[in-house]
């Protein structure tokens, strides 16, 4: 992929997250309906603990994962064929989101006088409503749009079942045989 490609709606570090996500699902879906654990993770992803932990702990929030019996180890909250990349999306905008909290919380009082300033403009609210409106409008696509690719392909992916290529050259050998015969 070239560096433009590595961006998702003007966002290189979602783009990163999406990625990451989705691996770490990949993995939950070729190991269902098996608990997937923290250290299984860590070789796979090669993050650290941490990290995974606070994922993991989003992904059980938005409730694409469940706590497993054993301790730091989870399962799928649904069947396989049910998540898709919205899911892993979501996750991610949730993940990006919880991120920027203890940011936004820290400059509050700076942004209060920014935001002041900014209301006494006289255009501000439409201007507000309109990007809302089409942010809100992108979402639902891209929304739309993830929820038709299911993650389950990785399953099979996973598992070598897709069977191996063949040239197009071969295809055109095989048609028409060299003697047909109906009798």
């Amino acid at each position: 992929m070239s560096a433009v490609d590595d961006y998702l709606l003007g966002d290189s570090a979602l783009y990163g997250r999406l990625c990451l996500i989705t691996k770490l699902l990949g993995h939950f879906v070729a190991s269902a309906p098996r608990a997937v654990s923290l250290e299984q993770l860590e070789k796979l992803s090669g993050r650290p603990a941490r990290e995974l932990v606070r994922l993991c702990n989003i992904l059980c929030r938005e409730q694409v994962l469940q706590p497993a019996g054993q301790a730091q180890s989870w399962t799928l909250a649904c069947e396989t064929s049910q998540l898709t990349l919205e899911d892993a999306f979501r996750c991610a905008m949730s993940e990006q989101a919880s991120r920027a909290r203890p940011a936004r919380q820290k400059s509050a009082a700076a942004a209060a006088a920014a935001a002041a300033a900014e209301q006494q403009e006289a255009m501000q609210p439409e201007i507000d409503m309109l990007v809302m409106q089409a942010t809100m409008g992108i979402n639902q696509s891209v929304f739309q749009h993830l929820r038709q690719f299911s993650l389950d392909r990785l399953k099979v992916t996973a598992a070598g079942m897709f069977p191996s290529r063949r040239s197009s050259e071969d295809g055109l050998r095989a048609w028409p045989p060299a003697r047909l015969s109906f009798s």
